[in-house]
C-alpha cells in the first residue's frame, strides 16, 4: 500500500509540474512604451495555416535565470502579438525532455546536456536557437563561512559527482579547495531552497544559479564565494563560449507545425531583445514570475546582460557546443561523463533562425544602441540610472543594492 501511495503522489506531482504552475509575486510590472504588435510587424511572416490558429502550443522553462525569455515573451504580449496560443509552465528540465519526448511539450527553454542526452536516447528534441552561452552559476556560502577551507568537512550542496564537474573543479582550483568528495558532507537539495537552508544552518554552502545566489546576497542569508562562466574556455570572448542553454523544440512539431515554429523564434529574438532594451521591466517580470523581490530581479539582470557580457542571445556555432564539451576534456574527466556528441548533427538545427527572417544579433545590438547605452563595464547604479530613464521610471527601487565584487571577477 505504501508503495502505491508513493507512486500515485509521484504520479500527481508530475502532472502537477507540467500543468501547474508559476510563482507569481505581487505585481512589479511597470507600464512601458513597447508595443508588441509593431515589433513583430517588422517580420515578413506568412498566414498562420488556419489548421494551426486554434493550436495549443505548450512551452516549458525551470527554475533558473537563464531562462528568463518564457516569461519575457508572455508578459510583454509578444506571444499574443505573434497570433501564438502559449501556455508557459515552471518544470524541472528533466520533465521539459521528457513532456517533449512524449509531444506533451512543443518548446523549451532547457540546459543542453539534458537536451543532448535526450536527444541521444532517441527523443525528437533539435536546438532551434541559443538561448545563453556560457552561464553564470555560483557557488554560495553562508555568512560564517570566513575562508574558502572553512567547508572542509562541512554539509555543501553541490555535484554529487565533484570530481568529473567541470565547475567544481573550476570553483575548487581557485579556492585552493581539495575537489574530492571525501572532503565534504554532500547532501541533494533544490537550489530554490538553498538561501533558506543557509540561514537555518542546514547547510554551509550550495551552488546554484540565480534568482536565488543574488537572494541570498541581497537578504544576507549568505554570499558569493565563485561565479561559473560555464565552459569559457578561452579568454577571448568572441570564440570562447561554452553553451549552457538553448531553446529546445520538438522536431515533430517543427515538420507539421513550420509557420507556428518559425513564428516561435521570432518570439524567442523578441523576448530577447526586450530584455537587453527594457532591463528594468524585464527585470520586474523576472522577479515576478519567480516570486522573488525587485531587487534581487535587477540583480539578474544586470549579472545577465553587463557583468556576463552579452551571452544571452539567440546565435550560436558548432564552436560553442565544441567548447562546451572542451571544458570536460580539459580536466582529464573519464569519457563516460562526457555529454555523447554521436547525434550532433541530428540536434543542431541553424535552418529555423534564418527561415523566421530573425535578424543577426550583432546587428541588433548595433541597430538598437545597446553598446552606446548600455556599454560593457557600465556601474550598476549607472545601468540602473539609464534603465529607468528609458522606461520612465521614477521609483527609488533597486537604490540600495550593492553588487558583490566577485560578480564582475
Amino acid at each position: 500500500m505504501k508503495t502505491k501511495i508513493v507512486s500515485i503522489l509521484l504520479i500527481f506531482t508530475l502532472i502537477f509540474s507540467l500543468t501547474g504552475c508559476r510563482d507569481d509575486g505581487a505585481g512589479n510590472i511597470e507600464k512601458v512604451s513597447y508595443d508588441p504588435e509593431a515589433e513583430v510587424a517588422k517580420y515578413d511572416l506568412p498566414e498562420i495555416p488556419e489548421a494551426d490558429k486554434n493550436f495549443k502550443i505548450q512551452m516549458g522553462y525551470n527554475d533558473c535565470d537563464h531562462m528568463v525569455g518564457a516569461i519575457i515573451g508572455e508578459q510583454a504580449g509578444i506571444y499574443k502579438a505573434l497570433g501564438l496560443d502559449v501556455t508557459v509552465t515552471k518544470t524541472k528540465n528533466s520533465n521539459i525532455a521528457q513532456a517533449m519526448t512524449t509531444g506533451e511539450m512543443h518548446v523549451g527553454y532547457m540546459g543542453v546536456e539534458g537536451a543532448l542526452r535526450s536527444r541521444n536516447e532517441g527523443a525528437p528534441i533539435i536546438m532551434a536557437a541559443a538561448n545563453h552561452l556560457g552561464g553564470s552559476r555560483y557557488l554560495v556560502a553562508s555568512n560564517d563561512i570566513k575562508e574558502p577551507k572553512d567547508l572542509l568537512g562541512k554539509k555543501v550542496s553541490i555535484s554529487q559527482d565533484p570530481e568529473n564537474d567541470p565547475e567544481w573543479i573550476k570553483w575548487a582550483k581557485k579556492l585552493d579547495l581539495p575537489i574530492e568528495k571525501e572532503n565534504y558532507e554532500i547532501i541533494e537539495m533544490s537550489q530554490k531552497d538553498g538561501p533558506m537552508a543557509l540561514k537555518s544552518g542546514q547547510i554551509s554552502a550550495f551552488s546554484c544559479c540565480d534568482p536565488f545566489a543574488s537572494q541570498a546576497e541581497y537578504q544576507k542569508l549568505g554570499k558569493v564565494l565563485a561565479v561559473g562562466w560555464g565552459g569559457h574556455v578561452e579568454e577571448d570572448s568572441e570564440n570562447g563560449w561554452g553553451m549552457c542553454c538553448i531553446y529546445g523544440m520538438n522536431e515533430n512539431f517543427k515538420n507539421e507545425h513550420p509557420e507556428l515554429a518559425k513564428r516561435l523564434l521570432v518570439g524567442h529574438a523578441l523576448s530577447l531583445k526586450y530584455l537587453y532594451d527594457h532591463p528594468y521591466n524585464a527585470a520586474m517580470m523576472f522577479a515576478d514570475g519567480f516570486g522573488t523581490v525587485p531587487e534581487v530581479g535587477l540583480m539578474t539582470v544586470y549579472m545577465k546582460t553587463i557583468a556576463e557580457g552579452r551571452t544571452i542571445t539567440w546565435e550560436f556555432t558548432k564552436q560553442n557546443l565544441d567548447n562546451y564539451i572542451a571544458q570536460y576534456t580539459k580536466y582529464n574527466i573519464d569519457e563516460k561523463y562526457i555529454p555523447n556528441t554521436d547525434k550532433i548533427d541530428e540536434f543542431l538545427n541553424f535552418n529555423l533562425i534564418k527561415e523566421s527572417g530573425v535578424e543577426d544579433f550583432e546587428k541588433f545590438l548595433e541597430d538598437d544602441k545597446i553598446n552606446e547605452k548600455f556599454p560593457i563595464g557600465i556601474s550598476f547604479e549607472d545601468w540602473l540610472k539609464k534603465a529607468k530613464e528609458i522606461d520612465g521610471i521614477d521609483n527609488e527601487v533597486g537604490n540600495d543594492i550593492k553588487i558583490p565584487e566577485v560578480y564582475n571577477e
